[in-house]
């Protein structure tokens, strides 16, 4: 079975999954952060982060705490368990 890394980048639509995911931390952290930061280092933590959540080392990460979808877990039920815990996970790093 493939890694979570190897399938981000395996292909056109995944990188192109990457990218969007590195547009969207840019965009949303510039919004909540920019009046508060200024845009050019709100811009550098976006890109950071962006950086921090595609790289292959959190991916890896992120899929061994997930594993697979629990029994009788839905979709939904099993992304709201990884955005809860790439959420926790960059907070951690973060700090």
């Amino acid at each position: 079975m493939k890694s979570l890394a190897e399938i981000m980048r395996a292909n056109s639509e995944s990188e192109s999954l990457a990218v969007a995911t590195k547009k969207g931390m840019g965009i949303a952290s510039v919004a909540v952060l920019g009046s508060v930061l200024g845009k050019s280092k709100a811009t550098q933590f976006a890109d950071d982060a962006a950086d921090l959540i595609t790289s292959d080392d959190f991916l890896n990460e992120l899929e061994s705490e997930l594993g697979l979808p629990q029994k009788g877990e839905s979709e939904d039920e099993f992304v709201a368990r990884a955005k809860a815990s790439m959420f926790e996970m960059l907070k951690a790093k973060l700090k």
